[in-house]
């Protein structure tokens, strides 16, 4: 009678490991860090092609994307000397610096704008090239190495100024948009137009979009700012002609690629009658749509004496207004005050995952037992006010919340 030996616990062992479904092994891939799964890709030509898919990048964003850890922040500089723009990225949530990449291609370094990032990818774009009347926009993804350089714009033959330039991402398609707004002059040049065209990552193409609103919108308090993108929508703070109060929100929803308008809340509560706050900045509060007043104004337009030595005293007084339901006008409430002392001028580049305050700061610091004018850029909590100074030598030009991924893994250069 014959036997069959088993074979020894350890080869059994290793007989599984090299036999895992390979659904299996994907999963435990997409948990992986970035540069982990990109090391990966070398073991053989199956995980090679298997990593670069469309639904691997997706379910490894998911993953990422509900892991807070993997939440950071980057800041946009010109270090001092060198005539590049400077991507920092990866910084924790204490602001201890990780890694750092040069931007990997060409740039004026006084033109270099952000749009905005979304899951990984950074939008940059250049002013106008005059000798070719183009405005280069590019998706870069600095985690994986890979840009993209869009498709010229539909005005790109014709004479226009841009507005504002801003990423976005449509959760439903698993696709990102760039919302371009124009502005030019109108037939029979009589003043001007604002146009809008969309660029759809998917298509690899721009299209017009109407702007159909019900007030007259004065576009220029949003030109040359970032936009907020929360909720599927991009918002920027707009302003409605000849009207008392005249800030509003212009938002564009993603989902339906629909421009509305969204009212603030009254701002001047609190406040001297005839006085009220002026938004100045709008940004994510731990999720949530918010806006900053900084400074006041008459509302009447009127100069009142009465009010010169409280709005020169508060001149760098701002609030903090936060939606608590998202398109719910009753929902938005003031929670914070905050009173900046012996500053000449603030700039605030908005509010970590954490919702710590990140502000910009010109003032007059103690340095080698003396005192020196100069920009710190802190983060400031909000609750206990307590701030910290991160001591960066030049003050950043962008800051955005930032996390690794691999999106554009399957395309770009």
């Amino acid at each position: 009678m014959s036997h069959t030996r088993e074979p020894p616990p350890g080869q059994i062992l290793r007989q599984n490991k090299n036999h895992l479904p390979h659904d299996i092994v994907l999963n435990i891939l997409a948990r992986l860090p970035v540069k982990s799964v990109l090391r990966f890709r070398c073991v053989s030509k199956t995980w090679y092609s298997s990593i670069a898919t469309p639904n691997f990048i997706s379910n490894h964003l998911i993953y990422h994307n509900n892991n807070d850890n993997n939440n950071l922040a980057y800041l946009i500089n010109i270090r001092p000397n060198i005539n590049i723009p400077i991507f920092i990225g990866g910084y924790d949530h204490a602001f201890n610096r990780i890694s750092e990449y040069p931007i990997p291609f060409d740039f004026l370094v006084s033109y270099a704008l952000s749009a905005g990032s979304c899951n990984g990818l950074v939008c940059l774009y250049q002013l106008r090239d005059v000798p070719t009347n183009a405005y280069p926009i590019y998706l870069w993804n600095p985690s994986i190495r890979k840009v993209k350089r869009l498709p010229d714009s539909i005005y790109s033959s014709t004479h226009f100024d841009r507005l504002s330039t801003e990423l976005a991402y449509q959760a439903e398609t698993n696709d990102y948009k760039v919302v371009n707004i124009c502005q030019m002059p109108a037939p029979n040049h009589r003043g001007f137009e604002v146009e809008a065209e969309l660029y759809t990552l998917s298509s690899n193409s721009w299209r017009k979009i109407g702007i159909s609103l019900t007030n007259n919108i004065v576009v220029s308090p949003f030109a040359n700012n970032t936009s907020t993108f929360v909720s599927g929508a991009l918002h920027w703070l707009g302003c409605i002609s000849e009207a008392a109060f005249p800030y509003m929100i212009l938002s564009f929803d993603v989902n339906n690629d629909k421009f509305g308008e969204m009212a603030l809340p009254d701002v001047q509560q609190l406040l001297p009658q005839g006085l009220m706050a002026v938004p100045n900045y709008l940004m994510v509060f731990k999720g949530k749509l918010a806006f900053i007043t900084l400074g006041y104004r008459h509302i009447s337009g009127v100069i009142n004496y009465e009010y010169r030595d409280f709005m020169s005293s508060h001149r760098h007084s701002c609030f903090i207004w936060v939606m608590g339901e998202y398109g719910v006008h009753e929902s938005w409430s003031k929670l914070f005050f905050v009173k900046f002392e012996n500053v000449h001028f603030v700039h605030f580049l908005g509010c970590t995952s954490r919702g710590e305050l990140l502000v910009i700061k010109n003032g007059v610091y103690p340095e080698s037992n003396a005192e020196r004018r100069r920009k710190v850029i802190v983060s400031l909590d909000l609750e206990t006010l307590h701030e910290k100074d991160f001591g960066f030598q030049n003050a950043a030009h962008i800051a955005s919340s930032f996390m690794e991924s691999l999106v554009l893994l399957d395309g770009g250069n």
